[in-house]
């Protein structure tokens, strides 16, 4: 009676046994939460790359004027979360897309005053400046899109293009002071255009890359105001 329950029992409990590719398993590997899916599949489907991304960058104003002064404390961050698209059998090209979130902070060497009419006009600093220095901060949310091309393997190289559309969620300027009490921070969002529009690139091995991102339109909206643009060069990190 035991061996006709084992012969009955055998093929089911090898139904219910997964089938890996070990191959795959073993030579795709997504980052730091290696073989991460969002549903099980025993299908030898390529794993995907690159779905949470963070970016650390130094934030420059790009302008006929020199806005910013080059300090150290002009960094930025943001945070991809992304889906990705093959457009081939070894996913060596495929389409990234999702949202993400970018804090930017840029030191300044010049006063930034908005005007009643959504202008803003600029004064340069000066020794009578009772401030240590000003700073323009902004808070973005975007979807980001690109194209990706990269070697086969987890051990490959990589080459991502793609542009953002954004929303400019703040965009404020902050008075640091010797006597912290009195810092403080003006809003200029009613003088930024609320929309962003920026193309972006990302070269690099593996998790690790290099990172260029520019803004096609000014920050500020008036023609009137001074027309710059957000330039973040850094370093891009990805988890898996």
């Amino acid at each position: 009676m035991r061996i006709l329950l084992f012969l009955f029992f055998l093929p089911l409990s090898a139904w219910g046994q997964k089938e890996f590719d070990t191959k795959i398993e073993s030579h795709s590997r997504p980052g730091l939460f290696w073989y991460v899916t969002w549903k099980p599949s025993n299908k030898p489907k390529p794993r995907k790359y690159d779905r949470l991304v963070f970016d650390i960058h130094y934030n420059d104003l790009l302008s006929d004027k020199d806005f910013s002064n080059s300090s150290t404390r002009s960094i930025g961050f943001t945070a991809n979360c992304y889906n990705e698209f093959a457009l081939n059998k070894k996913n060596t090209i495929s389409i990234g897309y999702g949202g993400a979130i970018s804090v930017n902070k840029t030191i300044l060497n010049q006063n930034l005053i908005e005007t009643q009419s959504d202008v803003i006009n600029c004064f340069p600093h000066s020794t009578s400046d009772a401030y240590i220095r000003n700073s323009l901060m902004g808070t973005n949310i975007n979807v980001p899109v690109e194209l990706r091309f990269r070697t086969a393997g987890w051990k490959h190289t990589k080459l991502y293009i793609g542009g953002r559309l954004g929303y400019q969620v703040t965009l404020k300027e902050k008075y640091s002071f010797d006597d912290a009490s009195r810092n403080h921070k003006i809003s200029l969002k009613n003088a930024a255009d609320d929309f962003t529009y920026s193309l972006y690139t990302r070269i690099g091995i593996r998790n690790y890359s290099l990172y260029v991102s520019y803004q096609l339109n000014s920050i500020f909206q008036h023609p009137e105001s001074p027309q710059i643009k957000w330039l973040q060069l850094g370093l891009s990190f990805s988890l898996f």
